[in-house]
């Protein structure tokens, strides 16, 4: 089942899972709300360019995104982060690990990964990953 996915520099998902963070904070809004059954791949390196991977990304978790809100300075003070202007915060909603983990290619952007098996339940998901064929940042 072909999924879109977004990677997030590491200890991010691992926050998001353990409800320690409720947004994640980036410079464009996603392409349309709600954004249900987003998979969240945690990577270790910060994607800038366009069309650059990261070969040990894992896939961790799946979200839904239901909001899309202005980053405030008082929101980044009380996540003990430095404020810039222009940063929107997507709001994530139903957190479910996948269990186990999977390893995948982290892109840039939102794109496609090809969930080959997918079991899910009320709390967790079961996948094995593979990225889509032609699949791009």
């Amino acid at each position: 089942m072909l999924r879109q996915a977004l990677s997030i520099v590491k200890p991010a998902v691992e926050d998001i899972l353990a409800g320690r963070k409720l947004v994640e904070i980036r410079s464009w809004a996603p392409p349309k709300i709600p954004l249900v059954d987003l998979v969240l791949v945690q990577n270790t390196v910060y994607l800038r360019q366009d069309g650059q991977e990261d070969p040990d990304g894992v896939v961790l978790a799946l979200v839904d995104v239901v909001g899309v809100h202005d980053w405030t300075p008082d929101e980044a003070r009380s996540q003990g982060k430095q404020w810039c202007a222009g940063y929107v915060c997507w709001e994530l909603t139903n957190v479910r690990a996948i269990d186990p983990p999977v390893q995948c290619i982290a892109k840039r952007g939102i794109y496609a990964l090809e969930l080959a098996r997918h079991q899910a339940s009320h709390s967790s998901a079961t996948a094995l990953i593979q990225p889509s064929p032609g699949s791009s940042a």
